[in-house]
């Protein structure tokens, strides 16, 4: 038998595993916006030591799913109007960006990919399962990020697509109609193929524009009613 069969457990594995279990427990919405995490509790919960749950909230935070409040503790992100605005806009801009830059060089490995996405969108719309709609929407989006092979910029779309998931998760908002949103992507992968970025950057941008004020206007509804 070898000295060791298995590799010890890093204290990074650890904080991505902390990590990874306080974001689901975030979208499932057992934590909910402005609940306080409590590092003592949660390692005890665990079974780990506070250090790598201090570090996994530090990545959290760093993702805008929490924020910490001097000498109040850290919480679960609460999404202002204005905190939405601020994500759609800077959004339309990086995606904007990131398909004017893989349009000229998209390969037909990535067109197939995109087309077999809007494959399944379309099953899922014709099934009803606005969940898996939601998913495979984010899922075609991060392939236009990170086929743009462009570091920061998928960086930044990463954090805040963290955001409007949790956003989406708890008010069960899609951003419009199915059947329209597989039109919308339709009509990008074409302007895609025939390897016009202009249209594409513009036709990504007015989407993610008009989902943004779908979701602002349904934010000031819902605390209207409260």
């Amino acid at each position: 038998m070898k000295e060791s069969n298995f590799e010890p457990i890093h204290r990074k594995s650890l904080r991505e595993i902390v990590s990874q279990a306080i974001r689901q427990a975030i979208m499932r919405g057992d934590l909910k916006p402005g609940d306080r995490l409590r590092e003592v509790q949660i390692a005890e919960q665990m079974g780990v030591s506070r250090a790598p749950v201090r570090e996994a909230i530090r990545d959290l935070e760093s993702a805008g799913l929490v924020t910490s409040r001097s000498h109040k503790g850290t919480f679960v992100t609460e999404l202002t109007p204005s905190d939405l605005w601020e994500i759609y806009t800077l959004r339309a801009a990086l995606e904007r960006m990131a398909v004017e830059i893989i349009t000229p060089r998209a390969t037909p490995e990535l067109l197939e990919t995109l087309q077999r996405s809007i494959a399944d969108m379309t099953e899922a719309t014709q099934a009803g399962d606005v969940e898996r709609m939601v998913e495979l929407d984010i899922a075609f989006h991060e392939t236009l990020c990170r086929h743009a092979n462009h570091d920061r910029l998928f960086e930044i779309w990463n954090s805040m697509i963290a955001q409007i998931r949790v956003f989406i998760d708890m008010s069960h908002v899609l951003y419009l109609p199915p059947e329209e949103m597989v039109s919308l992507h339709v009509e990008l992968v074409q302007q895609i193929e025939n390897k016009d970025a202009r249209a594409a950057g513009q036709t990504l941008a007015q989407h993610i524009l008009e989902a943004g004020e779908l979701i602002v206007r349904h934010y000031n509804t819902s605390q209207k009613d409260k």
